[in-house]
């Protein structure tokens, strides 16, 4: 009886120990884990900006090119700019496409639908002769390293180009009225035909009867 007391004495404190030592052990590499979170790279620093699309502009480039549109008054004047060009002699060709979206957006604008540039369309010569003549611009964009160009102008519609466009837009829309009108017109039309020949139909049979 005393052998069994003292055995289980003697093995309490081993077990005791072991505990202890695990868990020892285990604070150990919790502590190593977070010390490896905390720890980054020496040299290491976040980007807001990705360099690629970083864009340096030389301070000759004008304030204008970055103005809004203006939609007020008599006359209205919608900046515009091209995509960043590999050579300048593509830059001319962009700030075409560049005018005539510009365009696409102005009809839209100033007529409150979003629609009417699908029917209002305007030639390449009238929207370059929009051009502001005193406002071209011709420069570089550095994106990244790399250095680009880009071209840029002022597109100017008077009073008689505002009136031009809500015209055309409003002709459009008399033409669809007039079209749903025909073709309602023209239903009416084959009802009324139908109806008469069923009723000519009606009243020969109705005489055939009587004369027999």
């Amino acid at each position: 009886m005393n052998h069994s007391h003292k055995t289980a004495c003697h093995c309490f404190p081993i077990m005791t120990a072991l505990l202890l030592a695990f868990l020892v052990t285990n604070l150990r590499v919790c502590d190593a884990a977070d010390d490896g979170d905390d720890t980054k790279p020496s040299g290491s620093t976040e980007l807001s900006v990705a360099p690629s699309s970083h864009q340096e502009f030389p301070k000759e480039r004008p304030s204008w090119v970055d103005e809004a549109p203006s939609l007020t008054g008599n006359v209205h004047r919608w900046p515009v700019t091209s995509s960043p060009c590999s050579d300048e002699s593509l830059c001319a060709e962009g700030l075409k496409v560049s005018m005539r979206a510009a365009v696409e957006t102005y009809i839209e604008s100033i007529t409150a639908d979003e629609t009417s540039s699908e029917v209002v369309t305007l030639t390449d010569d009238w929207i370059e002769s929009r051009r502001d003549k005193s406002k071209q611009y011709l420069g570089t964009v550095k994106t990244g390293d790399e250095v680009m160009y880009e071209a840029a102008t002022v597109l100017v519609f008077d009073s008689d180009d505002q009136k031009l466009i809500k015209q055309l837009w409003r002709q459009n829309q008399v033409s669809q009225r007039l079209a749903v009108l025909g073709i309602l017109s023209g239903g009416v039309v084959f009802v009324f035909v139908g109806i008469s020949a069923t009723l000519s139909m009606v009243t020969r049979r109705a005489e055939q009867r009587v004369t027999r």
